[in-house]
């Protein structure tokens, strides 16, 4: 697993309770990357600051690189989890640029035994490729208008009100057809 932390807000924690190996900067993550991937790691993983959409990106290509062959000379799969999604693959970065590693992999990633799981507070603000690419979501309550319109397109909406007066630490999941709302 590797998680992908541009706010270094809980690194201390992943590292002391979870047993993170922190990784500052992506030739640190190289280095560790190639001398655990035999025997299995958790990397924390905190970027260059102002870097945070080229660090991921880079960090993508990586991956898809050392899970060549998936499927066919080995099994392995990873976990990447990417903390501030909105900071790291905002909206219309596939735009700006189309190269990018993390789009890739949003709609490739499959492929070479690469999960992705995405954290952000705010839906509208993260690129739609990698919305349009998840199997399951997790829609927690939103004030902002913009933010319960893209949990609408998502959920459907016959579920704006219900998405709407949510309560702290309650959640819709939806997965295919399927949608759980815990109150």
């Amino acid at each position: 697993m590797i998680y992908f932390e541009p706010l270094a807000d809980d690194l201390r924690r992943l590292e002391k309770e979870d047993k993170f190996k922190i990784c500052i900067g992506l030739e640190t993550l190289r280095l560790e990357l190639r001398k655990r991937w035999q025997t299995g790691f958790k990397l924390a993983f905190y970027p260059v600051v102002n870097k945070e959409e080229l660090s991921l990106s880079l960090l993508s290509n990586e991956l898809m690189q050392l899970q060549a062959g998936y499927g066919l000379t080995h099994n392995a799969q990873i976990t990447l989890v990417v903390d501030e999604l909105d900071l790291s693959f905002p909206s219309g970065i596939t735009q700006r640029m189309p190269g990018n590693g993390f789009k890739n992999l949003c709609c490739r990633g499959r492929h070479t035994g690469i999960n992705i799981i995405g954290l952000s507070q705010r839906m509208h603000l993260v690129d739609n490729v990698f919305r349009a690419n998840c199997n399951a979501f997790y829609l927690y309550r939103h004030a902002e208008p913009a933010d319960i319109d893209v949990g609408c397109k998502i959920l459907g909406r016959e579920y704006r009100q219900t998405f709407k007066d949510l309560n702290n630490f309650c959640y819709i999941y939806k997965e295919g057809a399927k949608i759980f709302v815990k109150k």
